[in-house]
């Protein structure tokens, strides 16, 4: 096992260093100019210019610009924001791009993270029920709902959640995000002084933080509880008709025994690996969301960095980028692991496979 997750390591690690490299190169062929981050490129003289290109280390050739970058990433620096770039007394100050992306992290963790709770609560049970009723309404009705739901695009869903539950019904907060620390008196005070006008008050609290990203947590699950469902209710109805299965029933198990025991365990592995397979997906699927609810998550913070009057933002681009690609990688190596722990025939079988291509060739 140890091998298996250190081979699994080195691969993620390489993918991470294409991905980086993959996206500097796009980057390079984006037609403009980053000195717009300090001057008014319009106005500026050709000397004033420059100057910017060199403060912000874009004068250098490509080669050297990216081999900076990435020994500033091993020790753990993404860069500074470049909007938020000072120069002055011959030093540069901004905000680091790891506070911006570890900020927006927190918040899309958060919204994956508790939509697939919810959804794995919702659709295990269901699958579960429709496969021991197979052809009943029940079984019917679910397939009817879980396409109309997995057909309907996240955006329409939060939206229609939105409308209804939260402006019409009053039900739930229609935006904004709730921190789980209180804010400070610092934070409080900013906001009377300097919040534009309809700004909400800044929050806090465990219960705020859930009570936030309810609405959103829903519209997450809808989309993919359909799918898992789906998914469970045909590997159940496979593994209740196992030998073994029957063998149990016929020892006097009862039937909440019968799938608990014996057949759930063996039916939940697809749901792993699934997890694991919608990880990018999930992601994509978040950033949609946070653009309904107003949450400041990895999706607006790249929407933000893309959006810029004076450019695009490389470092905050870069920086959600490896994040988000180490974060779906990370998902699929602990999925493994997972599934390994559940099957740990997994890896035997992934050998004897290996063994059967060379004999091939």
């Amino acid at each position: 096992m140890f091998v298996y997750v250190l081979r699994r390591l080195v691969i993620a690690v390489v993918l991470l260093w294409i991905l980086s490299v993959i996206t500097f190169v796009i980057y390079l062929q984006v037609p403009a100019d980053p000195a717009g981050f300090l001057v008014d490129v319009q106005h500026a003289s050709p000397a004033q210019i420059a100057q910017a290109h060199h403060i912000l280390g874009t004068d250098r050739p490509a080669v050297v610009q990216y081999e900076k970058y990435v020994v500033r990433l091993l020790h753990g620096d993404l860069g500074l924001s470049w909007p938020t770039v000072v120069f002055s007394n011959g030093h540069i100050e901004g905000e680091p791009v790891g506070t911006i992306v570890w900020r927006a992290a927190l918040v899309t963790g958060s919204l994956v993270l508790g939509g697939f709770i919810l959804l794995l609560l919702v659709a295990v049970p269901l699958g579960t029920f429709a496969a021991t009723r197979p052809r009943s309404m029940l079984d019917r009705l679910t397939l009817g709902l879980s396409v109309a739901a997995i057909s309907t695009h996240p955006l329409v869903v939060g939206l229609l959640l939105q409308l209804f539950v939260a402006n019409k019904w009053k039900l739930l907060p229609a935006s904004g995000y709730c921190t789980v620390p209180h804010p400070s008196a610092a934070d409080v005070q900013a906001w009377k002084l300097f919040a534009p006008t309809g700004t909400p008050a800044p929050c806090g609290g465990i219960g705020q933080w859930g009570w936030h990203l309810l609405l959103p947590w829903f519209t997450f699950a809808l989309f993919f509880v359909a799918l898992y469902m789906r998914i469970v209710r045909a590997r159940m109805l496979e593994v209740l008709d196992e030998p073994w299965v029957r063998t149990a029933r016929a020892k006097g198990a009862s039937e909440l025994r019968v799938i608990r025991s014996h057949a759930l365990r063996n039916a939940i592995a697809p749901v792993v690996t699934m997890t694991a397979m919608d990880a990018g997906m999930a992601i994509g699927i978040a950033m949609y969301i946070e653009t309904v609810f107003g949450l400041p998550g990895l999706g607006r913070t790249m929407i933000r960095a893309l959006a810029g009057f004076q450019g695009y933002d490389l470092p905050v681009i870069l920086g959600v980028t490896l994040v988000a690609a180490a974060a779906i990688i990370l998902l699929n190596l602990v999925a493994d692991i997972v599934l390994l722990a559940i099957d740990p025939t997994v890896t035997r079988r992934g050998r004897g496979v290996q063994r059967a291509l060379g004999r091939a060739a």
